[in-house]
């Protein structure tokens, strides 16, 4: 689903959001810039709001969970999403000085506009709370992102590629995440069934953001297909480097290079050889040795079966659970 948004929208306005200044030493001022109002919207959601001229205004928030109050599931059609969101806001913020012409609101409807961070994520089910999370614990350990290396967790979330300008990937318990201390998930939506289709939930969230958008001409939402969303991430996710931890046959470790054959029966052993060698001569050791499927990146954990990390990857091979028909059939989705 399409999970948050930051646009800059044609709309004649008149917004006064307040400012932001930076100031020098003697008091004067540096920059200064509008700063964003917050807008509720369902269930006490809200996205943030600003001017930028009299005819654009920038939007930054999760639009789905403005209209439908949650963010379990919902739409990965980016163009009807914020098309129906620009009209709920107009109607939420006529009298605060949202005025579109007809060529914008159909410029809307178009997607002629731009993005520069949209987060798109996916569902995978899990038997229960206790295996996602078992499900990230491990992906700490086992899994790793081509360039970027493992994953840092930061709480319960593993980022992949965090602080990147061009794109990052978490995962998280969704069912954590609404029974956290710091949830605002509405009292109103905690039924059995979206209660149980969190708790089995184990998401994958991909940022993208403004340099990623621009370079692969993603900047405009009149490029955004239907399947685009879903291709992205299922395109990120299954570039994850999973090693499978392995034993190599008698018949290959034989036709290692005997230092090359070194390196590996440390690894095998469950050494981090990122701490006995170089920067250089890692990486390098690292990909000869992935030409066998060995990622000595991925430290071995010597006291558990060696195809414990299998589940990591049948789970990643099955596809996404989508939007439940009973939540289409409830209207809980804004744009099914």
């Amino acid at each position: 689903m399409i999970d948050w948004v930051t646009a800059k929208l044609p709309c004649n306005n008149k917004l006064r959001s307040g400012c932001v200044a930076k100031l020098d030493a003697d008091g004067n001022v540096e920059w200064l810039t509008q700063s964003f109002m917050s807008v509720e919207g369902s269930h006490e959601s809200s996205v943030g709001i600003k001017s930028l001229t009299p005819q654009t205004i920038q939007i930054s928030g999760n639009p789905a969970k403005w209209l439908q109050g949650h963010n379990l599931f919902g739409t990965n059609d980016l163009k009807t999403l914020m098309a129906l969101f620009f009209s709920r806001l107009y109607e939420a913020m006529a009298e605060e000085g949202l005025n579109p012409t007809i060529e914008q609101c159909e410029a809307v409807e178009k997607g002629i506009y731009t993005v520069s961070r949209i987060d798109i994520n996916e569902t995978w089910f899990l038997n229960n709370q206790y295996d996602v999370k078992a499900w990230i614990r491990a992906a700490g350990s086992k899994v790793s992102m081509p360039h970027r290396g493992k994953g840092v967790f930061s709480g319960d979330t593993l980022y992949w590629g965090k602080g990147s300008k061009y794109y990052s990937l978490k995962c998280y318990s969704k069912g954590d995440e609404i029974n956290g201390k710091k949830s605002n998930f509405p009292d109103a939506l905690r039924t059995p069934q979206m209660l149980e289709y969190a708790d089995r939930a184990l998401r994958l969230e991909l940022t993208l953001c403004s340099k990623a958008l621009r370079e692969w001409h993603l900047n405009m939402p009149c490029n955004w297909t239907l399947e685009t969303p879903k291709m992205l991430l299922l395109q990120v996710v299954r570039s994850l480097d999973m090693s499978n931890n392995f034993k190599l046959s008698d018949k290959v470790l034989d036709s290692l290079p005997r230092k090359l054959r070194t390196y590996y029966k440390l690894w095998l052993y469950g050494e981090d050889l990122r701490q006995e060698m170089s920067r250089p001569t890692f990486y390098r050791v690292r990909k000869q040795l992935q030409a066998y499927d060995i990622d000595i990146a991925l430290v071995r954990d010597v006291d558990k079966p060696a195809d414990n990390v299998i589940p990591l990857i049948r789970v990643l091979e099955a596809e996404p659970v989508g939007i439940p028909d009973w939540a289409i059939e409830q209207g809980l989705v804004a744009c099914a």
